[in-house]
């Protein structure tokens, strides 16, 4: 085969796969959460197991952009605070910073940074130590990535990136319909 059709082969290739690999962006919506497991600064373990029959709402970021989105947590705060005792107790907003590069000395560093933030913003922040979480989500690195999950574990919305004000109602729009659907937990 000559040099020319090399290329054009190599370049159909490309033109076929890099479709495919972009789809594979982000988890599918319906599809099974996957197991997790994430630690605070002060060493307490959750799983998914453990907060599964409760819509969860997942935040997860890289320490470097936290700010990202701070309207939408903003938002957020305010509509969590707005809903009934019930729609509340049902409801789990679950920060997670990716601490995967953290090693040794520096883990303490990390845990004590998660406990300031977490005091900080008035909510428990956990890290994925391992990048398991990371990488059985689909998360998109250096991004602010939310996924929302439902009362049977289904995920039900994911995107990456600096949520505008339409996704933010969006996501408002999924959070009322979970917290008002009577789901039976499948354990």
């Amino acid at each position: 085969m000559s040099k020319k059709g090399v290329l054009i082969a190599v370049v159909i290739f490309f033109g076929l796969i890099l479709p495919i690999v972009s789809i594979v962006e982000g988890l599918e919506i319906g599809t099974n959460a996957p197991f997790f497991k994430v630690k605070s600064g002060d060493g307490k373990e959750l799983t998914l197991d453990m907060i599964k029959g409760k819509v969860i709402l997942i935040f997860y970021e890289t320490k470097n952009i936290v700010e990202k989105n701070r309207k939408l947590k903003d938002e957020l705060k305010k509509f969590y605070d707005e809903q009934s005792d019930n729609i509340k107790q049902l409801t789990v907003i679950l920060p997670v910073i990716n601490c995967s590069s953290a090693f040794w000395p520096f883990t303490g560093i990390w845990k004590s940074k998660l406990r300031e933030s977490s005091k900080k913003e008035e909510i428990m922040i956990y890290g994925d130590w391992d990048g398991k979480m990371f990488s059985d989500y689909k998360m998109k690195d250096n991004e602010s990535n939310i996924v929302i999950i439902d009362k049977k574990g289904a995920i039900r919305f994911f995107v990456s990136g600096k949520v505008e004000e339409e996704k933010i109602i969006k996501i408002k729009d999924v959070l009322k319909e979970l917290g008002s659907e009577k789901q039976t937990t499948s354990r």
